[in-house]
């Protein structure tokens, strides 16, 4: 059976062939031209018109028919971009796992990297908001992961760490989300929970201080006074800025227990963090249940990985700085 398969590819290819360019199968043999090297510079033709069935073709027949060729690795890759650049959830998902399978095929491969980008973009591309499902979400971290532990001198790393930031933070938003949730209905050990994930799992959430005092709350609201001690005290300590500031500071003095010393340090470290997830799109004076603005019309992160080691290769050159 795919001997019969691999066959009607060849000769479909060729009938593609015999109708691009004017160029007539028996080339294939007889021509200048090595067949291989015909066959991917059609395939690039076809997917540089965006003709994707086609391009698709050519590179399928290549792959089966010369597996040895030097074209075969990047026929291989260009598949999977043919799917990428066609769109649509499906397409997505079959760019995926073909660059998934040009990873297991060709690990040291120049272009690995940037296909385990298209893998972590893929995924981002497909992300909900955070109070929706959070399958993507959650792959987009791991591919974001496996990324920067597989590629960690990789030029599109830093906007890959950046783009990790953002998914962290869209996790950490629909976890304190399902917290705020549960404490207006007064259900504390369900929110306490879910507080608890986020101070554990995401220390770096742009309104850690909210979900610290909410913590506190609900443990107070079931008696755990010590616990609750604990938050309130945290955000006493290192969240001068906070809203939530004062009233941590009251509520340890309602408790009768001390009100600590602001840690400057810890205060400015944090002030900092948010800042920073301001200037990256993530503003921390805006509502925790907001929409990010980040993921309004999102940008595909591995064009922008792309584009900003471009710029830094021109600046790193002295060449024009007129794309930044």
């Amino acid at each position: 059976m795919r001997n019969i398969v691999r066959l009607t590819l060849v000769a479909s290819a060729l009938i593609v062939l015999a109708s691009c360019g004017g160029r007539k199968g028996a080339d294939l043999q007889e021509g200048a031209v090595a067949p291989d090297k015909t066959l991917f510079e059609n395939g690039m033709k076809f997917l540089g018109k965006k003709h994707f069935i086609k391009s698709r073709l050519s590179f399928q027949t290549l792959i089966s028919t010369y597996p040895e060729s030097e074209y075969t690795p990047t026929s291989f890759l260009s598949i999977a971009d043919s799917y990428y650049e066609e769109g649509g959830k499906e397409n997505l998902l079959q760019a995926e796992a073909q660059y998934k399978d040009f990873i297991i095929f060709y690990p040291t491969h120049e272009s690995a990297d940037n296909a385990q980008m298209r893998i972590a973009a893929i995924n981002y591309r497909l992300m909900k908001p955070h109070d929706r499902d959070p399958t993507y979400t959650r792959k987009a971290e791991i591919e974001l992961k496996k990324f920067l532990d597989d590629f960690p001198d990789s030029e599109l790393a830093p906007t890959a760490e950046e783009f990790l930031r953002q998914v962290r933070e869209e996790l950490s938003r629909g976890v304190h989300g399902v917290g705020v949730f549960y404490h207006e209905r007064k259900r504390y050990s369900a929110a306490a929970n879910r507080f608890e994930e986020v101070v554990e799992e995401y220390p770096e959430f742009s309104r850690l201080d909210e979900s610290l005092f909410h913590l506190a709350d609900s443990l107070e609201n079931l008696g755990r006074v010590e616990e609750a001690t604990v938050y309130y005290s945290r955000v006493a300590r290192e969240y001068e800025f906070s809203p939530y500031f004062d009233n941590a500071r009251e509520k340890l003095v309602l408790l009768e227990r001390p009100v600590p010393q602001l840690d400057k340090e810890k205060a400015a470290r944090n002030l900092a963090r948010m800042k920073r997830y301001e200037k990256e799109g993530f503003s921390f004076l805006s509502p925790v249940r907001g929409v990010l603005g980040i993921f309004t019309g999102r940008e595909d992160p591995y064009e922008v990985a792309r584009r900003r080691a471009e710029q830094r290769q021109m600046e790193e050159s002295g060449g024009d700085e007129s794309l930044r």
